[in-house]
C-alpha cells in the first residue's frame, strides 16, 4: 500500500511541478503578440491547468495526506505543518491563480475581433503571477518542512530529551 501511495504522490509532484514551467514559458507570449497567438496560448495555459496542475495538486495532497497519516499519525507537528501548507497551496490555487487563469483565457478569446487585449487582461495575468509565484515559494517552504526536521535529527543524536 504504502509503494503505490508513494508512486501515486511521485507522479501527482510530477504532474503539479512538472507542468508549472511549461505554463511560466508560455505566459512570456506577452500582449504585444498577434492576438491568435495569444488566445492559442491562454488555451494551452487554461486546459494544461485544468488537466495537469490542478489534478496533480489534488493527488498530492491526497496521497501525501493518506501517507503522512499512516506514518505519522495526525498529532505530528510537521505533518500537520505540512499538510497545513498544502492546504494554503490548495486553497490559493483555487480561489487565486485557476480563476485568474480562465480569466485571461477568457479575455484573450474575447480580443481576437477587437485584436488588441485590455486592462482587465493585464489584471488577470497579474494575479496568475503573483498567486503563482506565492505558490511556488509554499511549495519551496512545503519541501523544506518534509526534508529538514530539526527536532527528529537532534532528538536521534540523543541532544533534545523526547517529550511523550
Amino acid at each position: 500500500m504504502n509503494r503505490t501511495l508513494k508512486l501515486i504522490h511521485f507522479i501527482a509532484l510530477a504532474l503539479f511541478l512538472g507542468s508549472i514551467p511549461a505554463w511560466i514559458v508560455l505566459s512570456e507570449t506577452g500582449p504585444a503578440a498577434p492576438p491568435a497567438l495569444l488566445a492559442q496560448t491562454r488555451w494551452y495555459i487554461h486546459i494544461g491547468t485544468w488537466a495537469l496542475t490542478v489534478p496533480g495538486l489534488w493527488l498530492m495532497l491526497i496521497s501525501g495526506l493518506l501517507l503522512g497519516y499512516r506514518r505519522y499519525g495526525l498529532r505530528n507537528r510537521f505533518f500537520q505543518l505540512k499538510l497545513g501548507l498544502t492546504l494554503v497551496i490548495l486553497l490559493n490555487a483555487s480561489f487565486v491563480v485557476a480563476p485568474a487563469v480562465d480569466q485571461a483565457y477568457l479575455l484573450a478569446q474575447a480580443a481576437l475581433p477587437a485584436s488588441a487585449v485590455g486592462a482587465d487582461f493585464h489584471a488577470a495575468t497579474l494575479r496568475e503571477a503573483i498567486g503563482g509565484g506565492l505558490n511556488i515559494l509554499l511549495i519551496v517552504a512545503t519541501a523544506a518542512v518534509g526534508v529538514w526536521r530539526p527536532g527528529v535529527r537532534a532528538r536521534a543524536a540523543g541532544s533534545i530529551p523526547s517529550v511523550g
